[in-house]
C-alpha cells in the first residue's frame, strides 16, 4: 500500500501498483512501485504499519485504518484500530456525542440507559456471555447425534451401547470444564489464553486449546 502526499495531507491511497503520470503527461509504468525512490519524485511513499491484525480477531471489534504522513521517515504510517471487547455484557447508555447528534428522544442526558420499545435496556453482550452460549450450542449439537438411542432405551428399552454412554458423558465433562474456565476468566488475557494450545521446548503440542475441546467420536460408534 502507498499514499500520495501533497503538502504534508495525504490525498490518495494505492491499494496495488498504477501507472503514473508526471505534469508533463508522460506515462509511466506500474514497476515504478517497485522503487521507492521513483516513487518519491511523484510524492508517494509505502505506507508501514505500525501494529498487526490481531491473531484472535473475533475477540475484537472495531478493525478501521488511520494513516499519518511521517515526514522524518518519508513514510506513512499505518495503523489497525482493533480494540479488544468487553468480557463482561455492557448495558448501553446515551453519550453526549449521540445527544448532541441528535439521536437520542428529546430530554434525554449523557448515561441515560438506551431502551428498545418495550423499555428494556440494550446489552451489547460480552465475550463471556458469547462464548458460553456456543459452548452450549455445541453440546447440544454433538449429544444430537447420538440422541437416537436415548429415543431408542425410552421408547424400546433398547439398551444404549457402553460406547455411546462413555461418549456422551465425554461431551457433558468437557461442556462443564469450558463453562468454567469462561466464568472464571479475570480478565480479557484470561480469555485469549482460552484459545492457546500449549507447547513444549520442541515445539510439540501437550495440551490442546481449553476452548472448544470436546471430545471426538470413538471409532466404531454403533449407527
Amino acid at each position: 500500500m502507498w499514499a500520495k502526499i501533497e503538502a504534508g495531507n495525504i490525498v490518495t491511497m494505492y491499494n496495488n501498483p498504477v501507472r503514473l503520470k508526471d505534469a508533463e503527461g508522460t506515462v509511466y509504468p506500474a514497476s515504478y512501485f517497485t522503487d521507492n525512490t521513483k516513487l518519491a519524485t511523484f510524492s508517494v511513499y509505502p505506507v508501514v504499519f505500525k501494529n498487526s491484525i490481531p491473531s484472535k480477531i473475533n475477540l475484537y471489534e472495531g478493525g478501521a485504518e488511520s494513516f499519518v504522513w511521517n515526514n522524518s521517515k518519508k513514510i506513512v504510517d499505518g495503523t489497525y484500530d482493533y480494540t479488544a471487547r468487553s468480557i463482561t455484557d455492557v448495558p448501553q447508555v446515551w453519550t453526549q456525542s449521540e445527544i448532541d447528534d441528535g439521536q437520542a428522544p428529546s430530554g434525554t442526558k449523557a448515561g441515560d440507559p438506551k431502551k428498545d420499545k418495550d423499555g428494556n435496556q440494550f446489552i451489547k453482550i460480552g465475550l463471556k456471555t458469547e462464548l458460553t452460549a456456543i459452548v452450549k450450542s455445541m453440546q447440544t449439537n454433538l449429544l444430537n447425534q447420538t440422541d437416537k438411542w436415548v429415543t431408542r432405551k425410552s421408547e424400546k428399552g433398547t439398551a444404549i451401547p457402553s460406547s455411546v454412554t462413555t461418549y456422551r458423558d465425554g461431551i457433558r465433562t468437557a461442556h462443564t470444564s469450558m463453562i468454567a474456565s469462561i466464568a472464571g476468566a479475570a480478565d480479557f488475557d484470561a480469555i485469549c489464553a482460552l484459545f492457546d494450545a500449549t507447547y513444549n521446548d520442541a515445539g510439540e503440542e501437550t495440551a490442546p486449546a481449553p476452548l472448544y475441546n470436546f471430545p471426538k467420536e470413538p471409532d466404531g460408534m454403533p449407527q
